[in-house]
């Protein structure tokens, strides 16, 4: 006779494993004899101290004997028996999932009780303060920002060297006009238009010869180009500065 002490089991899967492990049996390999006598033995007990069975518990020795008679009837041996199964295999299957579920809630149990040993504090109250921006004028900020740039090194000025001598463009000039007997437009006297050296010492040059009364200077109206002619081919009645 088995002696039965009883405990609180969450499902009749639960009361199997704890009669799997009590008798260190193999999952794979359980004797279904025993743990059906076993398994009912307790049902009794729970009966004879006026517990509740539930129905799935019942349900299980059903089962469990069901099983047990299969395990007993004689085999015929014209069955082959590679497509014979197992009648444990259901049963073994079914308590593999429940210890596997087991095993994942006894783990969540165990991260509730480490969270349950730490406290979170509670957010710090965030005061609200409103700052005044001061105004300040353009000019104070225009400072501000050339004191944040880099300073450059102060570079001492140079001037750079005249490149196109008045001289030179004078007689420039005069080889041009020499046995011309057309207008010589200014504009053609400038070899480079980019440069404004050459541009400013070509007019200083004609200013020059000008002066000297060497050329004369034909423009039809203000700002209409200028050209030049040498001093006797000036033509009757034209203003030679005009």
């Amino acid at each position: 006779m088995y002696e039965i002490k009883l405990a609180d089991f969450e499902g009749p899967l639960d009361l199997l494993i704890h009669l799997i492990e009590k008798d260190r049996i193999d999952i794979y390999d359980i004797p279904i004899v025993s743990v059906t006598e076993q398994y009912i033995a307790y049902l009794n007990a729970m009966q004879e101290y006026d517990l509740d069975v539930a129905s799935e518990f019942l349900l299980m020795a059903a089962l469990l004997l069901q099983i047990k008679s299969r395990m007993l009837l004689p085999r015929d041996p014209e069955e082959d028996e590679e497509e014979e199964t197992d009648p444990r295999q259901m049963l073994v299957d079914m308590l593999v999932e429940y210890q596997k579920t087991r095993h994942q809630a006894a783990a969540l149990r165990e991260c509730l009780q480490e969270a349950s040993l730490r406290v979170a504090r509670k957010p710090l109250p965030v005061t609200k303060k409103y700052m005044k921006v001061k105004r300040y004028a353009l000019a104070d900020l225009l400072r501000a920002l050339a004191s944040l740039l880099p300073s450059r090194p102060e570079e001492e000025p140079v001037i750079s060297r005249q490149e196109f001598p008045v001289q030179e463009k004078m007689e420039d000039i005069r080889e041009k006009l020499a046995g011309r007997r057309k207008p010589l437009a200014f504009r053609k006297l400038i070899h480079n238009p980019k440069s404004h050296s050459e541009t400013i010492s070509v007019f200083l040059a004609v200013l020059e010869l000008l002066r000297l009364k060497e050329i004369g200077l034909i423009q039809e109206v203000p700002f209409a180009p200028m050209y030049l002619i040498a001093k006797e081919e000036v033509p009757y009645g034209t203003d030679e500065n005009r």
